[in-house]
């Protein structure tokens, strides 16, 4: 399983079966996938939506987080001094990943003006995955947007089956093909807290074409405004092994207070 709750594919079949089962479960690890008997459990459930979103809803009262005094209604504000409200400009960026030879609509504000502009994503190399070499193997990288990896595994007969599986497989998740990897030809601030704003443009790129300029503050993708989960990226940053140490930030009325939880295994019921 992967922090967006993936769960990785590994099948084995005939006589090869087991070293194919043992190289994906390896592949899988590389690419930050935990397998589901390491996966580590906190006992905190997080909400996603409205006026509990990145608040604390339940807590088990066996687990890990009722042992280190969490409570029901405590914000998570920051895992291991990483924030848990996504910047605008991270929120940009994930809504602009796509395909190459899609074609992306945006809502930009420019001197206090609204401007739409389309363009088609150009072709870019992704960057590398996980690798791996062997008998009748073969191996075709998934991506999304924060870079993460899926690899694709596929040997034998029924490889390129495999292959189509696994990528209709990981495509909800907001994987898509390396191959594929398509170039917005702009860069993003993802730091400015208060503002979705394009920092640079590359010169002859399809955006560059269609009028993107540096400066342009982006506020809508396909006409949708930038928005994202603070629970949602929440539960993305407890994601660990069991054993794992987490530094958790939260507001507590108006104090604020960092407890150390340590992930265990899940209770068995």
């Amino acid at each position: 399983m992967n922090p967006q709750g993936a769960t990785a594919p590994c099948v084995g079949v005939g006589p090869i079966a087991a070293p194919i089962v043992k190289k994906c479960v390896a592949l899988f690890q590389q690419a930050g996938f935990i397998i589901n008997n390491q996966l580590g459990y906190s006992g905190l459930t997080i909400g996603t939506k409205g006026d509990t979103d990145g608040a604390v809803t339940a807590v088990d009262p066996q687990s890990p987080a009722a042992a280190a005094g969490f409570k029901v209604g405590d914000a998570i504000t920051a895992v291991n001094g990483k924030p848990v409200k996504p910047t605008p400009g991270m929120m940009a960026t994930k809504a602009v990943f796509g395909q190459r030879g899609d074609t992306l609509h945006l809502t930009l504000k420019r001197a206090g003006s609204q401007v739409d502009v389309s363009f088609v994503r150009a072709a870019q190399n992704a960057p590398a995955g996980p690798t791996a070499s062997g008998f009748m193997l073969s191996v075709k990288d998934m991506i999304n947007w924060q870079n993460q990896f899926a690899p694709c595994i596929g040997a034998g007969p029924a490889g390129l089956a495999a292959l189509e599986f696994c990528y209709g497989h990981f495509k909800p998740y907001g994987f898509i093909k390396s191959a594929d990897f398509g170039s917005t030809g702009f860069q993003i601030d993802q730091t400015n807290k208060s503002k979705a704003l394009i920092t640079s443009v590359d010169a002859g790129s399809p955006a560059a074409k269609a009028g993107v300029q540096p400066g342009d503050e982006i506020v809508a993708v396909e006409g949708q405004p930038l928005t994202a989960s603070n629970g949602e990226n929440a539960n993305e940053l407890l994601f660990g092994k069991i054993g794992d140490s987490l530094k958790i930030t939260i507001q507590r009325g108006q104090s604020v207070s960092t407890i150390e939880l340590a992930l265990a295994a899940k209770p068995k019921k």
